[in-house]
């Protein structure tokens, strides 16, 4: 065990999007498939910036204690804000097909074995901002098990939202020390912290790329390996 504090852990609660998946390469797929003649966008770069939309709007939801939006209207509003002054177009039918984009999620190849392994060990959970029924169908696709899914849906609140966190714990029946929240995003597993949960953190490239993780203290940190990485040192 890598850090004493995470001995009575009971529970692992998992990002989903960016720590288990890859989100970004059928999005930036199908932004070029998508793409309107005569474009010449960077689309992994486009893609990056259509999160990092979703992220700033997900923050004024939380912020102003707005009721509960939908993933789909979040997705289609940041949407048109990126595509606001740079001359691309979409039609409505075109749009839906980028908005699905999201949900097809590919496991990183460390991912169905990495937690297999946890599995063994921990009750296994998804804690994600995604929809529970594109989170379900995605799990079927690229064959992974857990014990239970938790959608923004479900616990009717985005992350970092308090409630997130706290439904969750709720729901296990769990002392907030007894589950470790795994994610790829300093935000989430400081919030996570917040409650009394334990972290861990694993390094993907695609995430955090503009964070300096200086300022942050996790309680394992993944540097390389993903799920397995974590598999190795919290199941050994």
């Amino acid at each position: 065990m890598a850090n004493e504090s995470l001995k009575h852990a009971k529970a692992l609660l998992f990002d989903y999007m960016g720590t288990v998946t890859d989100w970004l390469t059928p999005v930036s797929r199908a932004f070029a498939e998508n793409a309107p003649p005569g474009a010449t966008q960077d689309w992994v770069a486009f893609a990056h910036k259509w999160r990092g939309q979703f992220f700033t709007q997900v923050a004024e939801i939380n912020k102003n204690n707005s009721d509960f939006v939908s993933i789909h209207d979040i997705f289609d509003s940041t949407l048109s804000q990126i595509q606001a002054g740079t001359g691309l177009e979409w039609d409505k039918e075109t749009r839906e097909a980028l908005i699905r984009s999201w949900g097809g999620l590919l496991a990183f190849k460390d991912s169905q074995e990495g937690l297999r392994r946890l599995r063994e060990k921990y009750t296994v959970v998804i804690l994600t901002n995604g929809i529970t029924k594109k989170i379900i169908e995605s799990n079927k696709r690229n064959a992974l098990d857990w014990d239970l899914i938790l959608g923004s849906d479900i616990v009717g609140a985005y992350k970092p939202n308090s409630k997130a966190y706290q439904t969750a714990i709720k729901i296990l029946g769990l002392e907030p020390s007894q589950c470790i929240m795994v994610a790829a995003h300093a935000y989430d597993l400081e919030a996570a912290a917040s409650h009394g949960m334990r972290t861990a953190y694993i390094k993907r490239d695609t995430e955090d790329m503009d964070v300096n993780l200086s300022g942050y203290s996790f309680d394992v940190m993944i540097a390389e390996g993903g799920l397995l990485g974590l598999a190795s040192i919290i199941c050994d």
